[in-house]
């Protein structure tokens, strides 16, 4: 019940949600990597920051930081009853300067198992919407990279989730 609460709000709040920017206001929350790929352009304007560069460009911390974000949204999905297990996809992700996530853009790798599009956008749009990192920029910055779930990775912080 409450995965289709989820969803539902998720759906409805797509036509509500005001953004901070022009590109934002074109571009949704979170959409499937090869859909408005004229905007891309704009992202990497808005956004010139890597996500290695927020840690100081250390590979271990950066690393790190990634596995922390994966098993967030793993404890997310598992906190609202969304089954992602066996969901393997490519991921880009555009952070706000305060470490808020701006757009989410996902393909399902081809041995990933499938989740109907519909369900996988509403859950991001949940996530995205309620999730921050734990480190800030000067600058907007992004990441791509590849996620498969479960994770299988260990916390190396105190903090076990948000």
């Amino acid at each position: 019940m409450r995965y289709l609460i989820v969803i539902t709000l998720a759906l409805l709040s797509g036509y509500i949600g005001a953004q901070t920017s022009g590109t934002d206001k074109a571009l949704p929350e979170v959409f499937i990597i090869g859909e408005h790929e004229e905007q891309y352009l704009d992202l990497s304007r808005q956004f010139p920051a890597v996500f290695m560069s927020v840690y100081n460009n250390d590979i271990s911390r950066a690393y790190s930081g990634w596995t922390e974000l994966l098993m967030d949204i793993e404890d997310y999905a598992t906190e609202i009853g969304f089954d992602i297990k066996g969901t393997k996809l490519w991921l880009n992700l555009w952070f706000r300067p305060d470490g808020s996530v701006a757009h989410l853009a996902y393909y399902p790798k081809p041995n990933s198992r499938h989740i109907p599009e519909e369900h996988l956008i509403a859950f991001f749009k949940n996530f995205v919407r309620q999730y921050k990192l734990p480190v800030t920029s000067d600058k907007g910055f992004f990441h791509s990279a590849g996620a498969a779930f479960p994770t299988f990775f260990e916390r190396t912080t105190a903090d076990k989730g948000k």
